[in-house]
């Protein structure tokens, strides 16, 4: 029975550790890929998991310690902060995502007693879902544009939508007695709504960029160019030219 329990233990482990791998690999490449340098990669993937569950107190309320967690609050504000010092995302484009993201952050998620912010799926995913097209309006044709937009507005807004928002309401709760109370935002580490907005905005934009490319390649538009070029051209369509390819502007924007 002990030998049972151990190998069902060790299978466990190795399963973690391979989908830990999996997902490792799996967001280093689809950030790199979308234009983020190494080091940024490195804090979103390692440093924000690592350090999503040690929280830093900052005020007393009711009983209540307001604290913000590391990793996945404050790390994670300062990597907006630095792609916005960086003019790699602008300041009036991010406002408008933040106020559309905390529109929709804080009517999907609620206040529980005991539990804290939640958010039923699949609406949890929206916010991330309205980060990522919201960059994709702003910059239809280059993903390296759209992508440090998606994040800073899916981070900025889930936090002040789903946690600052809620934060009156969270205070009106009993703060539990017999031990130290913490408010923590962003202190869910993987699993906490800030974190994975900002992640799956990037994803979001990801997919859409792939499926135009796939588009561009095998889609419709190529094949109606070859018809027209073709030696059957019906003489009413010779004089057709296609419509010319939109370019970027200086920004990237179309």
């Amino acid at each position: 029975m002990a030998d049972e329990t151990t190998l069902i233990l060790l299978v466990i482990s190795a399963l973690a550790v391979l989908l830990i791998y999996a997902y490792v690999t799996l967001i280093w490449k689809v950030l790199k890929k979308v234009g983020f340098t190494g080091s940024e990669v490195g804090v979103i993937v390692f440093v924000t998991l690592f350090l999503g569950s040690i929280t830093i107190p900052i005020f007393k309320y009711n009983g209540w310690w307001i604290g913000l967690s590391i990793g996945g609050a404050i790390i994670p504000l300062l990597l907006c902060a630095s792609l916005l010092w960086s003019k790699r995302v602008d300041l009036a484009e991010l406002l408008m995502g933040v106020v559309i993201v905390s529109f929709i952050s804080y009517f999907v998620t609620r206040p529980e007693q005991n539990v804290g912010i939640v958010a039923d799926f699949p609406a949890a995913l929206a916010p991330a879902l309205a980060a990522g097209l919201f960059s994709l309006s702003a910059f239809w044709i280059d993903v390296s544009k759209a992508a440090p937009l998606a994040y800073s507005a899916g981070i900025l807004g889930t936090i002040l939508g789903a946690d600052v928002f809620h934060l009156s309401a969270m205070l009106s709760f009993p703060a539990p007695t017999g031990n130290t109370s913490i408010l923590s935002i962003g202190g869910a580490n993987i699993f906490d709504m800030v974190y994975m907005t900002g992640i799956v905005a990037v994803v979001v934009d990801v997919i859409v960029f792939w499926i135009r490319k796939q588009e561009a390649k095998y889609g419709i538009a190529k094949e109606t160019v070859e018809f027209q070029k073709g030696p059957g051209v019906a003489p009413a369509t010779k004089e057709f030219k296609p419509a010319p390819t939109l370019q970027p502007g200086p920004k990237g924007r179309l």
